[in-house]
């Protein structure tokens, strides 16, 4: 069991950018400070080769100029924002619009594209964690907003803990956008994998992928992975959703609440497979539908559409505009925490 600490590299605006390698007997886990991302997760497959499961680049100009958020801790709040504003208590927030006049991952500087300071947790022999501020107004989003993410090594898992405090009224919601394919990175597409997800329904939007506020049972639908099934049984399905979204690009509401189950994701070829875990209502399961890098990914790798699934668990997107939504509020004396798991073992036979 092991963390070191290491120079990686600079951003263009000459920032230096860490690497922190976690390792144990299962795992080893390497993360930059760009972004707080997870830059590879190597596995051992049936025949105990390491496989690296994770996409990204090989350099921090890379993950700079893509638009993919390859790999990075997403917020101040994840995903949508519908319309670029929400209402927080007797005001209307304006927030920066980059998708179709929609707010999405924050706009342009949230924390996927922060450099993040790092330390060995203390008291910890197998944990980093990354700290970031966010100073009021950042894209339009209120208060001073301080960030925490622990990554840690749990047996097979890698554990990932979010903590935000605030100085006043705002929204937070943070994820992790890690494109995974259990085959290994440059493997090429992810159709063949074996997916379950628990959760009897789904978050409807609209043709912007902003949600309705209706919740759609899966049941009877492509929609529904509640039986483990191949990614690509159903993705060309005519279906509304599948349509408007070019494939899998929507929010699961998952069964029960506290740290449980969310999904499995099983690679064919390795065996390899991966455990969802989460506090946190909801899993947007992105299929990589629009994934079309503008450079080489790691070690020349050519990343297309569908290479890779997110599994991006979350507070429901555009929760701020819809009051039956789980609050999404963020206030002083009350501070953010989520935690999920990516636990991998290997598939029974």
């Amino acid at each position: 069991m092991s963390v070191s600490i290491t120079e990686f590299g600079k951003t263009t605006s000459g920032a230096p950018v860490q690497l922190a390698v976690l390792k144990n007997e299962q795992l080893e886990v390497h993360l930059l400070t760009y972004a707080a991302l997870i830059h590879k997760i190597l596995v051992p497959d049936r025949k105990g080769t390491p496989v690296d499961v994770v996409l990204g680049y090989d350099t921090v100009a890379d993950y700079e100029l893509n638009t993919d958020s390859m790999g990075a801790a997403v917020g101040r709040f994840a995903n949508r924002i519908g319309g670029a504003q929400f209402p927080l208590y007797e005001e209307i927030v304006h927030v920066t619009p980059n998708e179709n006049g929609n707010c999405l991952h924050s706009g342009l500087h949230g924390f996927s594209h922060t450099v993040f300071d790092v330390e060995v947790t203390p008291g910890e022999s197998d944990s980093v964690t990354m700290t970031a501020h966010s100073p009021d107004g950042t894209d339009g989003f209120p208060g001073n907003l301080d960030l925490e993410i622990q990554y840690k090594l749990v047996n097979r898992g890698l554990m990932i803990r979010y903590t935000a405090t605030t100085d006043a009224p705002t929204v937070c919601s943070m994820t992790n956008h890690s494109y995974f394919n259990m085959n290994g990175h440059a493997s090429g597409t992810a159709l063949g994998h074996r997916i379950s997800v628990d959760a009897d329904a789904y978050l409807e939007t609209d043709d912007a992928s902003i949600p309705t506020g209706r919740r759609i049972p899966v049941a009877g639908t492509p929609m529904d992975f509640t039986e483990e099934k191949t990614l690509g049984l159903d993705i060309e399905a005519d279906y509304t959703a599948l349509k408007q979204a070019s494939g899998y690009d929507h929010c699961y509401i998952i069964r029960e609440s506290g740290l449980r189950h969310a999904a499995w994701f099983t690679g064919p070829q390795t065996g390899i497979r991966m455990e969802v875990l989460t506090t946190l209502p909801g899993m947007h399961l992105y299929s990589a539908n629009h994934l079309e890098p503008v450079t080489a990914g790691k070690e020349g790798a050519h990343y297309q559409k569908r290479d890779a699934v997110c599994f991006e668990t979350e507070e429901f997107p555009d929760a701020p505009n819809h009051p039956d939504f789980p609050d999404a509020t963020l206030l002083p004396d009350t501070p953010y925490s989520s935690t999920t798991i990516y636990r991998f073992d290997l598939a029974p036979q």
